[in-house]
């Protein structure tokens, strides 16, 4: 198997219904498929029961589970933080990263927080290697109720965990993104300040370490200043959190025109940034 490289650029905006559909997969470096579903649900399973991580499923989309797993301290006061993967299912490498990152994490970075991760939000759309899911729907649009939005199936799963969702995202959320068409790094992100803090710049310089950063200009329609497009509001799950009172979150993008290895390799260590700079735990 090839890895699949184009050179067309293309902006959110022109994310058509054909352009969701279009599969793409690459070569990960144990010689599976990106797109292998049963592959990353037995290494997943591996990797709760091995962490001892609790795994609940939130409910079931078309037969496949979205599920919700916990790890870290229960402290009471430890931040409490929520990571999640996988909303668009040719973006592999963000539930590799997350794989990895559960995977190789000697508890350390999880010895002071509260980590709820949703590590594969759209399964249908991973195993087929697709943006969209299998009804034809962006599960990252739909979340506020914005004009020509409705949610996902996905999307209307985790709404009805709302408070849930919330209560874990609390003191920050780190959603694992992908930009197939680039070949520059960038990431979102959203604080209550009137410019990026050193969380922005912490996550920043993790992805930095692995691509060239995005030039300053416009990027998905979006103002990108430094690498980073901040303060942008849409009808995303990060944005709904981010208005319902999450502390501050970041959404991270990978560019899909470099070796996947390398694009989960960045994953990870953007993952480790974030819980890395947690806040200071509450007394």
């Amino acid at each position: 198997m090839q890895e699949r490289v184009t050179l067309i650029r293309m902006d959110e905006n022109q994310h058509t219904e054909d352009a969701g559909r279009k599969s793409w997969t690459w070569v990960l470096p144990d010689g599976h498929a990106s797109n292998d579903w049963s592959h990353y649900r037995r290494r997943l399973a591996t990797v709760v029961t091995r962490q001892g991580l609790e795994s609940i499923t939130l409910g079931t989309i078309a037969g496949e589970p979205l599920l919700m797993l916990r790890a870290g301290t229960a402290e009471p006061g430890a931040p409490r933080l929520l990571l999640a993967s996988g909303f668009h299912g040719e973006e592999p490498a963000g539930p590799w990263g997350v794989l990895e990152f559960l995977d190789a994490t000697d508890g350390d970075l999880l010895s002071r927080v509260q980590l709820t991760i949703l590590p594969l939000v759209n399964a249908t759309g991973f195993r087929a290697g697709t943006r969209f899911n299998a009804f034809g729907e962006n599960p990252n649009r739909g979340y506020l109720g914005l004009p020509g939005e409705s949610p996902s199936h996905e999307g209307l799963l985790l709404l009805a965990h709302g408070e849930l969702l919330l209560d874990a995202a609390c003191d920050g959320l780190l959603t694992c993104h992908e930009d197939v068409l680039l070949s520059h790094a960038y990431i979102y992100s959203s604080e209550h300040t009137a410019e990026p803090s050193g969380f922005s710049h912490s996550l920043l310089a993790a992805n930095a370490a692995h691509f060239p950063l995005h030039p300053d200009g416009i990027v998905d329609g979006c103002r990108v200043t430094g690498g980073i497009v901040f303060n942008h509001y849409d009808g995303s799950f990060e944005s709904w959190l981010m208005q319902r009172g999450a502390a501050r979150i970041a959404c991270v993008e990978t560019p899909g025109q470099h070796p996947i290895a390398q694009r989960i390799a960045a994953q990870r260590a953007m993952i480790e940034a974030f819980l890395a700079c947690a806040p200071a735990k509450q007394d």
